[in-house]
């Protein structure tokens, strides 16, 4: 069932990542979770996720950085990206949407309305 259905995390926060895929987890996802976009980057060479899960602001390459990679490769521009920030603000927001991302979620999150996202972004 949902264990077939793969998510990868991209988080550098520890706090977050182990958060959300406990919450994944639970909800009977296989998960992934990177601490960086370099981490995410390997990952992706021999792992195609159903969905990704990026956090924007990270040091060294940040969210916009792998959208970006994500977009331009065709293994992967095809694979749903939701933002999970702090600071969904609407210039963030907008630069977000540009480079593909289908959904934004704001930090702390609001689990029921995380995993409904999540869903909707699975089912589409």
């Amino acid at each position: 069932m949902k264990k077939e259905i793969s998510v990868l995390v991209v988080d550098d926060s520890e706090t977050n990542l182990v958060l959300l895929e406990a919450i994944l987890e639970d909800e009977g996802y296989n998960v992934k979770t990177a601490f960086s976009v370099k981490e995410a980057t390997e990952l992706l060479k021999d792992y195609l996720p159903n969905l990704i899960l990026l956090d924007l602001l990270m040091p060294n390459e940040n969210g916009f950085d792998l959208l970006k990679k994500l977009k331009v490769n065709g293994q992967y521009k095809n694979i749903p990206v939701i933002i999970v920030t702090a600071f969904a603000n609407k210039e963030n927001s907008a630069i977000a949407f540009d480079l593909g991302a289908i959904d934004i979620i704001e930090k702390p999150i609001d689990i029921p309305c995380f995993l409904e996202k999540v869903n909707k972004a699975l089912i589409n």
